[in-house]
């Protein structure tokens, strides 16, 4: 796959923990792929805290949106594009 550039966003306690509220990654387009490359700029704790290597996926608890749109609503393989947005929303937490 074709290396593609994708800022991601941060907010939140994700915000407050890694130091930054955006930062522009290249990867091969998968969401794996960009998490492990946001991961060697923000440190490994970022994939851990993001992703879950023995499901295979973004954690359930975590919410991420492409262009605004939920990952959790598009359907099939998700496949980003050069100057795709990434927001990267923690656990919601409140009552």
């Amino acid at each position: 796959m074709p290396s593609v550039s994708v800022k991601i966003l941060l907010f939140a306690t994700l915000r407050d923990k890694y130091h930054t509220k955006e930062l522009v990654v290249n990867c091969n387009g998968s969401i794996k792929s960009l998490i492990e490359s946001a991961s060697e700029v923000l440190g490994k704790e970022f994939l851990r805290d993001i992703y879950d290597e023995e499901l295979g996926k973004i954690r359930e608890d975590i919410t991420l949106m492409i262009n605004g749109r939920n990952i959790k609503d598009l359907k099939g393989n998700i496949v980003l594009k050069d100057q795709d947005v990434v927001a990267i929303f923690p656990p919601l937490a409140g009552g």
